[in-house]
């Protein structure tokens, strides 16, 4: 991962272009690490390879995919969907500190501004945490801890139509 960043950081004057396309580069290689399963491996590689995966390799991916869909409103969807994708590997993985991580990715989404990629990426975690605190976390925003009862339609309806 720390090859990823250093290889994509901006040096100097860049002109737009280079910016989106070193942006960009960060995605895909961060999207490649989670697709390929290397983000959650329980085993090393081999004696050149970093060990296994860890919890802070984790928060670090998460973290990054937060930093780039703040960055450009364009590419926040792709980074949402993208920790979406690493949930959904860390759902199927066997690592040991699986909890610790749904905990800290929903401790860290919690705390971010509403969009339609929050109201999708919530509704994961609601499923892979049930008892984290919702009703209180959710709040101003919804009532309830449920995002789709009827009581939170008309906050829902706001955010999806701000973001599109």
């Amino acid at each position: 991962m720390n090859l990823i960043i250093q290889s994509t950081k901006s040096q100097g004057s860049i002109t737009g272009q280079e910016e989106r396309d070193i942006l960009f580069a960060r995605l895909f290689g961060i999207t490649s690490i989670v697709q390929s399963g290397l983000l959650l491996r329980t085993t090393s590689i081999g004696t050149s390879e970093p060990s296994k995966a860890s919890l802070e390799g984790f928060k670090e991916i998460i973290l990054e995919l937060i930093i780039l869909g703040e960055k450009k409103s364009w590419l926040r969807e792709s980074s949402w969907w993208t920790i979406i994708l690493a949930l959904d590997a860390l759902q199927d993985s066997n690592v040991d500190w699986k909890a610790e991580a749904i905990e800290l990715t929903t401790q860290t989404i919690v705390e971010k501004s509403w969009s339609s990629e929050k109201v999708a990426l919530v509704l994961k975690l609601q499923e892979l945490n049930p008892s984290y605190g919702w009703s209180s976390a959710l709040q101003p925003m919804f009532k309830s801890g449920d995002l789709l009862s009827n009581g939170s339609m008309l906050s829902l309806a706001r955010i999806l139509k701000v973001s599109h």
